[in-house]
């Protein structure tokens, strides 16, 4: 015979499974994204007098970058790294004694495997070796200055390669993935050794694919399953440079995208719920809901705004549970310019 304690226990866990499955959806959420600026002075100027405080008003729980901090003709200063690292982290604006929101932040090609290209005429200083700058803002923005996150966060990066990140919030499962134009570093390689850099580009591909399966593993977790999906990389992972598949022969000259095309497409189509991947580097600003083809329906992309979206404005994301037709909607955080309905 059972106890009252034994009975009233499975009593409160079976109220509690009901609970679990009558709770409604949350109602929409907003998030915000940033990237692929700034590229001149004006911008720096529109990134401080209006689209920082803007930032600051709204409210966010945290922001997400997705790369480019600078032209791709500009010199790649360590202290200019250092300097677009504390501009990120706060901002563009001044928060006082107030901590800023948490900023997660991706990589873009002008950020390091360009910084062998030329400069521009009249800008003071020479090209640099692509994998010393990688190493570089590795150590800036991820090794030296950590992001501290509670547990609630469910806050993950991955060993070797910490610019692969993976959290929740407001039940949407969150990532980036180290992709860079330039055909992800496999172009334009004019200061290393080129079969050095093939191979640490093989390297992150691989890592990429690990980090890509966690973090839609974590999406589906049993115990708390996400609502939706958003996934963060700086490339346009559409517009390949080269269209050749790439193997041992053909390292260089090839669409280096494919493999993450078609693997987004698999787990996509896999996990069922809204999917959405974010990313710059290229024109236009747009929403297209016909990524995934017929294999993954669900699975949207947005091409933010950034240098290509004039003026320059922060993207602000929000996903409605309710609309199963178009759960994921975007406009611009200071002009309110919503993106063309297809890329």
């Amino acid at each position: 015979m059972r106890s009252d304690f034994s009975i009233l226990t499975g009593g409160a866990l079976l109220f509690a499974l009901l609970m679990s499955f009558s709770v409604p959806a949350q109602a929409q959420r907003d998030f915000l994204f940033v990237g692929d600026l700034p590229y001149s002075p004006s911008q720096e100027d529109r990134l401080k007098t209006k689209i920082g405080p803007a930032i600051k008003s709204a409210g966010f729980s945290f922001i997400v970058h997705f790369g480019d901090i600078k032209s791709g003709g500009a010199a790649c200063r360590k202290e200019a790294l250092k300097d677009a690292h504390d501009q990120i982290t706060h901002l563009w604006t001044d928060w006082g004694t107030e901590a800023p929101p948490p900023v997660f932040y991706t990589p873009g090609d002008n950020d390091w495997t360009d910084c062998d290209r030329p400069l521009r005429k009249k800008v003071k200083g020479k090209p640099k070796s692509e994998l010393g700058r990688l190493d570089l803002l590795r150590r800036i923005f991820f090794l030296d200055n950590p992001l501290n996150l509670s547990e609630q966060w469910q806050y993950k990066r991955q060993p070797l390669y910490p610019e692969n990140a993976l959290w929740r919030s407001a039940q949407v499962q969150f990532g980036t993935v180290h992709v860079v134009g330039t055909n992800n570093g496999r172009l334009e390689i004019l200061k290393d050794d080129v079969a050095m850099a093939l191979a640490q580009v093989n390297a992150r591909d691989q890592a990429n694919r690990v980090w890509l399966k966690k973090i839609f593993k974590k999406a589906r977790a049993f115990k708390n399953p996400a609502d939706a999906l958003i996934i963060t990389i700086h490339a346009d992972v559409t517009a390949a440079d080269e269209t050749a598949p790439c193997t041992p022969a053909n390292p260089m000259n090839c669409d280096a995208f494919a493999g993450l095309r078609a693997q987004l497409i698999k787990r996509a189509a896999a996990f069922g719920k809204p999917v959405l991947l974010v990313h710059g580097d290229t024109d236009p600003y747009c929403l297209d809901k016909g990524f995934g083809g017929k294999a993954a329906p669900n699975l949207w992309r947005l091409n933010a705004g950034g240098d290509y979206h004039q003026p320059i404005d922060a993207t602000v994301v929000t996903f409605d549970p309710k609309s199963a037709n178009s759960p994921f909607s975007a406009k611009g955080l200071v002009d309110g310019e919503q993106p063309a309905p297809g890329c």
